[in-house]
């Protein structure tokens, strides 16, 4: 279907976020991702919604790609512009694929994060869990305007990391849980959710079946889940 781009907003030169028009029969859960595409092209990717499931809009977080065959046109989209929004939102991200209660660790690079952003927009998220840990992992401090205002005021524990600047915490989120992040987590008091580059969701996954950790399925729950869609150029 063709929806209406009714806000862009750009955060540095290489992220913006997109705003549409949110039809009442289109429905979703959060976490889910969808294809989406510049009208009359052949060329869609997958895109997770940071909207919440209640929200009256929908809402992507997109990296610029230089010469991508998608974003190269993408970055200029304006208001009143009309954008591909499949109709079928699917993904791994969703409470009801991940073993509940305790705490959720949401883990996320980049863009990333955008699939815990519709999650933590959904009040259901919170009574599912004890406690919500999210942790985000950016090149500079300006790539985490987005959605930084947003996760200091949510009811979560919110840790940003930068890698290529001084920052508060500097280092991947690798880094931090050698150093003892995570010595205490068990599979039966915590549950994780990982987004991000192929070697980070390799790297996060590694260490959880080390610990024990079983990976959910769409058929069966685990207590951990990680994204495999991601956003292409």
């Amino acid at each position: 279907m063709q929806l209406e781009v009714t806000e862009v907003t750009h955060y540095t030169d290489k992220l913006f976020r997109i705003k549409l028009e949110r039809p009442r029969s289109y429905k979703f859960t959060a976490g889910e991702f969808v294809m989406i595409g510049m009208p009359d092209d052949k060329i869609k990717r997958a895109y997770s919604i940071t909207s919440g499931p209640y929200d009256d809009y929908l809402e992507f977080y997109s990296i610029k790609v230089p010469n991508g065959p998608l974003t190269s046109k993408l970055k200029y989209i304006e208001p009143g512009k009309f954008l591909d929004i499949g109709e079928k939102p699917t993904g791994t991200l969703i409470t009801a694929n991940l073993e509940l209660g305790g705490v959720l660790h949401l883990m996320a690079t980049g863009t990333g994060i955008a699939p815990f952003i519709s999650l933590l927009r959904d009040p259901e998220t919170y009574d599912l869990f004890d406690h919500i840990k999210v942790c985000w992992t950016v090149p500079f401090a300006k790539d985490l305007r987005a959605y930084n205002d947003f996760l200091e005021e949510c009811e979560v524990e919110y840790f940003p990391t930068v890698t290529r600047e001084d920052f508060k915490n500097r280092g991947r989120i690798t880094k931090f849980i050698e150093e003892g992040m995570w010595d205490n987590i068990t599979p039966q008091t915590d549950k994780v959710m990982m987004c991000g580059s192929m070697p980070f969701n390799y790297d996060i996954k590694e260490i959880l079946v080390n610990k024990g950790y079983t990976e959910a399925t769409k058929r069966t729950p685990g207590n951990f889940a990680q994204e495999k869609a991601f956003v292409g150029t």
